[in-house]
C-alpha cells in the first residue's frame, strides 16, 4: 500500500493542499476480470476509487500514518483555533449555560499530553496494582515495552491468530459525549495506550462482558456511573479483577460519600480527570508515539441480534486511513467552522467523523452536559444544541432526519395559507432545480430572503450548517432531496461498518441524483457476491457488499472464530449487507443479507426500505417497526407517536379535544379499532406508488416511543434489533394479528408501478 504522496519532496502541508478532491474521488471504476483472480460467475469485478486505480491509500503523507501524528500537525498548523468546546455547566443547578466555550488547539494538545503521563503515573502508583494479573504487568512494563520494541503490539494483517502481547494495557471510556471523551481518546493514543468503549444504556450484562474481555484496568467515565462500575466490581468480582481504578470526568467533590466507601471496601481508587491532568503535568512522559500498527481502539459492536458484542480490533494504520479517506472527500475547515459532534462516539462513525474535523482545523462542539438526569429527550436536547451552537457541519442517522423532515413539515403547516403556499412553491423550485442540475457549485440562493423560509433553517439552529452527513442505514432519497429543498442544505451520504472504521463510502453533499452512498474510498477495495436465494445476480450488479484495503479492521479481539467466518481466505470482509452499483460506480445499500422475510404467498419483504417510506412521507409518526409473519400475507407494525400530533388527528378526525388529557388517555383512543383504521389509510395513501401492496400496512400499535435504548430494541444509533424487538413487542403482534387482524378492508395485493 502507499500513502497519497510517496515524493519525498511533498511535505505533509503539499499533501493536505493537493488532496484528490473532485469528481474523480466520487466515482468509482471496475477494474475488470482479468485484474481479480478470484473472480467467478458469482462474484463482480473489483471497484476502486476513479482517482487511484494503480494502488490503494493508506494515509495522506507517510508523515501522518497515525492517529496522534494527524492531531498533532493539526495542533502546530491551527494553534490559536478553538478546538474542543462545550456548554459551561452548572452542577448546583443541573443547568448547561446558553453559550460555548473553547480550548484551543494547542491548549487540547497540552491537556492530552498531561493527561496521557497522569494515567500511566496514576495507575503505576495504585496500591492495588498486582503483578500476578497480565494486565496489571502490562501496566508496570508499559514504558520499558516501548522503549524495547518501540511499540507493545504484533499485529500484521487481518488472518493473523490474536496473540497475548497484541497490545498493552487498555483503558475504557464510559460516558455519553464530552469534551473530555475526546481529550481521554487523543491522551491514550498519543502513548500507545488501547481503549475500548463502554455502553452508556444497554445494561449492565455488555459492560461487565467488555470488561471481563479486556481486563481494564481503568475506567475512565462521568458521575453518573461510578456507581453503575462499583456493582459491576461487586457483582462480578472475577470478570472484573483488573479494574483498580475510576476516573471521573466531573469533579471529584460531588461523589456521594458512599460510593468513596464502597470504592475503597471493593479496592479501587476514585479520582477525578483534573487530578490525573495536574499527576502528569508535575510528573510529564514524553509521548509514546505509536506504531501503524499499534492497536488505537477496540471498537465493540452494539449487534443487531441480541449476542455478546464484538470487539473490532482497529490499529492506528486503519485510523489514519479513515481520516484520509474523509480527507479526500469533505472540505477542510475554515476559521469559524464548527462540527457538531452529536452522535455516540461509543461508535466508530462519530470517532471517525470527529477525528476528521481534528486533523482539518474544525472546533467540536458537544451536547449539553445532563449529569444525574433521566427521561431526557435527546431530540429535543440537539435542537436546543444547535440553536447555541450554530454548526457548520454535523453526523446525524437516518431516524433522526426523517424525524426533522416530519418536524419541518409540521412547521410549514403552522404558517398562515399564504405562507403556507408560497414556502411549499419555494421548496417545488428547488427540488426541481436539484433535479435539473449537477448541483456541485453548492446552495441554490433564490428566494432565501423570504422570512417564513429562511425561518424553517433558523428553528432547528441551521442558520449555518453547510451539510449534514448520513449513515448506519439507508436513507430515503426523497427525505435526502426534501431536506436539501426546505433547509437548503447538503446532504452527504455514507456507508460503512464498525469494521470498515465507519465510513467507506461517500457521495458529495450536492449530489443530484440521491439515493446511493456514494464510491468506494482510495483506501479500499469493493465487489459484490452474488446472493442468488434473495434473487440478487452479480450480472445486475447487485450482491453482497465485500471490502478489502488498509481501511479495513484486524480482526475481533479473541475471537478467532468470528474472524474466520467474515474475512476469506483472500483477505474479502463479507459485509452482509445488499447493494447494487450504478452506472457511475456508486454504491447504493438496499437490503441485508437474512434481514428480510417471506410473506405467506411468497413475496419477499424487505422491512427496512418499508419503514423509511412510511416515516418520510407521514411525519405524524415518528417510529416504525414493520413486522411481517411467514404464515400470514400481510405486514403488521409498531408505530411511535407524537403526543402532540396525536391530539390533532384525534380532535381532526373525530372531534376528540378533551382539555388535560394524559398520554395514557390519548394513547387509548389512538389504539381503537376506528382510530387506527383511519390512520392507516392516511398512512398508506402516503405511500402508494412508492411501495408494493403487499408491503402496505394492515395494522399497527401505537405507542409515545416505543423503540427507546432502555428497552434495548434499537441501539444506540438507532439501529433496529429486529430478533430482540420481535420478543419485546410480541404481545402486540399477537393481538394485531390474531385478535385485531387485518383493518384495510378489501386491500388488494398488486405490485405497485415503481
Amino acid at each position: 500500500m502507499s500513502s497519497l504522496f510517496s515524493s519525498a519532496d511533498y511535505t505533509v502541508e503539499d499533501a493536505f493542499s493537493k488532496l484528490p478532491f473532485g469528481e474523480d474521488v466520487l466515482s468509482s471504476i471496475p477494474l475488470g476480470p482479468d485484474s481479480n483472480r478470484y473472480n467467478s460467475a458469482n462474484y463482480s469485478e473489483t471497484f476502486r476509487n476513479k482517482a487511484h486505480t494503480q494502488l490503494l491509500l493508506d494515509s495522506i503523507h507517510p508523515d501522518v500514518n497515525t492517529h496522534p501524528k494527524l492531531f498533532n500537525r493539526a495542533a502546530k498548523v491551527y494553534a490559536s483555533r478553538p478546538c474542543l468546546g462545550t456548554r459551561p455547566y452548572d452542577y448546583e443547578r443541573r443547568k448547561s449555560a446558553n453559550h460555548f466555550e473553547y480550548f484551543t488547539y494547542k491548549e487540547v494538545h497540552t491537556k492530552k499530553n498531561n493527561i496521557g503521563a497522569g494515567i500511566i503515573k496514576s495507575l503505576n502508583a495504585n496500591k492495588h496494582l498486582n503483578l500476578e494479573l497480565e494486565a496489571h504487568r502490562k501496566v508496570a512494563n508499559h514504558l520499558k515495552d516501548w522503549q524495547t520494541y518501540g511499540v507493545p503490539n504484533y499485529l500484521r494483517d487481518n488472518k493473523d491468530h490474536i496473540i497475548e502481547k497484541s497490545c498493552s494495557f487498555i483503558v475504557s471510556i464510559f460516558a455519553v459525549n464530552r469534551l473530555e471523551w475526546v481529550v481521554t481518546d487523543l491522551a491514550c493514543s498519543s502513548y500507545s495506550i488501547t481503549n475500548t468503549a463502554l455502553y452508556d444504556t444497554l445494561g449492565p450484562n455488555v459492560s461487565q462482558f467488555i470488561l471481563n474481555a479486556t481486563e481494564s484496568p481503568m475506567v475512565v467515565c462521568t458521575l453518573d456511573k461510578v456507581e453503575t462500575i462499583l456493582n459491576l466490581k461487586k457483582g462480578f468480582p472475577e470478570q472484573t479483577k483488573s479494574l483498580i481504578s475510576i476516573v471521573i470526568m466531573d469533579p471529584i467533590r460531588f461523589l456521594d460519600a458512599r460510593l468513596s466507601k464502597l470504592a475503597e471496601e471493593l479496592r479501587v481508587e476514585i479520582t477525578d480527570l483534573q487530578a490525573i491532568e495536574e499527576l502528569g503535568r508535575a510528573n510529564p512522559i514524553q509521548e509514546l508515539p505509536p506504531r501503524p500498527d499499534t492497536l488505537f481502539t477496540i471498537s465493540f459492536t452494539s449487534g443487531t441480534t441480541g449476542a455478546n458484542p464484538k470487539g473490532v480490533m482497529i490499529p492506528h494504520r486503519m485510523a489514519a486511513s479513515y481520516i484520509s479517506f474523509l480527507a479526500c472527500v469533505e472540505p477542510q475547515a475554515k476559521p469559524g467552522d464548527i462540527a457538531f459532534i452529536f452522535l455516540p462516539l461509543t461508535h466508530i462513525y462519530e470517532r471517525q467523523t470527529s477525528a476528521y474535523a481534528l486533523s482539518g482545523g474544525y472546533a467540536l462542539g458537544f451536547p449539553q452536559t445532563t449529569v444525574g438526569q433521566t427521561g431526557i429527550n435527546t431530540f429535543a436536547n440537539m435542537i436546543d444544541d444547535l440553536r447555541v451552537l450554530q454548526p457548520t457541519y454535523m453526523s446525524i442517522v437516518p431516524r433522526l432526519l426523517t424525524r426533522l423532515e416530519g418536524l419541518i413539515k409540521a412547521k410549514i403547516k403552522e404558517l398562515d395559507a399564504t405562507e403556507q403556499r408560497r414556502v411549499n412553491q419555494i421548496i417545488e423550485y428547488k427540488l426541481h432545480q436539484q433535479a435539473k442540475h449537477d448541483g456541485e457549485s453548492g446552495y441554490d440562493t433564490m428566494f432565501d430572503s423570504y422570512a417564513p423560509y429562511y425561518n424553517l433553517r433558523k428553528s432547528i439552529g441551521y442558520s449555518r450548517l453547510k451539510w449534514v452527513q448520513s449513515a448506519s442505514a439507508p436513507l430515503a432519497p426523497s427525505t435526502i432531496a426534501y431536506l436539501k429543498a426546505s433547509l437548503n442544505i447538503g446532504v452527504r451520504q455514507l456507508y460503512g461498518l464498525t469494521e470498515s472504521g465507519g465510513a467507506i463510502t461517500s457521495t458529495t453533499e450536492y449530489d443530484s441524483k440521491p439515493g446511493t452512498s456514494g464510491s468506494i474510498a482510495p483506501t479500499a477495495e469493493l465487489r459484490l457476491r452474488g446472493v442468488r436465494d434473495m434473487g440478487y445476480d452479480v450480472s445486475k450488479l447487485e450482491g453482497e457488499v465485500m471490502l478489502r484495503g488498509p481501511q479495513m479492521f484486524k480482526g475481533y479481539y479473541y475471537n478467532q472464530e468470528e474472524t474466520d467466518k467474515c474475512i476469506n481466505e483472500h483477505g474479502w470482509f463479507h459485509t452482509g449487507d445488499i447493494g447494487c452499483i450504478d452506472d457511475r460506480g456508486r454504491l447504493a445499500i438496499i437490503d441485508r443479507v437474512k434481514n428480510f422475510f417471506k410473506l405467506a404467498q411468497g413475496e419477499y419483504v424487505s422491512p427496512e426500505k418499508i419503514e423509511n417510506r412510511y416515516l418520510s412521507a407521514n411525519p405524524i409518526i415518528n417510529q416504525l417497526y414493520v413486522h411481517g409473519n411467514s404464515l400470514k400475507s400481510y405486514l403488521v407494525g409498531i408505530a411511535g407517536i407524537d403526543y402532540e400530533q396525536g391530539l390533532k388527528f384525534l380532535n381532526g378526525e373525530f372531534g376528540i379535544n378533551r382539555i388535560g388529557m394524559s398520554e395514557e388517555e390519548m394513547l387509548t383512543h389512538m389504539n381503537k379499532i376506528e382510530v387506527k383504521t383511519k390512520l392507516l389509510h392516511v398512512l398508506n395513501d402516503n405511500v402508494r406508488g412508492q411501495l408494493n401492496g403487499f408491503e402496505l400496512l394492515h395494522n399497527i400499535h401505537i405507542e409515545i416511543n416505543p423503540l427507546t435504548v432502555e428497552r434495548d430494541v434499537v441501539t444506540p444509533t438507532f439501529k433496529l434489533k429486529r430478533p430482540v424487538a420481535q420478543k419485546f413487542f410480541a404481545n402486540a403482534i399477537h393481538k394485531l394479528y390474531e385478535i385485531e387482524q387485518s383493518l384495510i378492508v378489501g386491500a388488494k395485493l398488486t405490485i405497485a408501478k415503481l
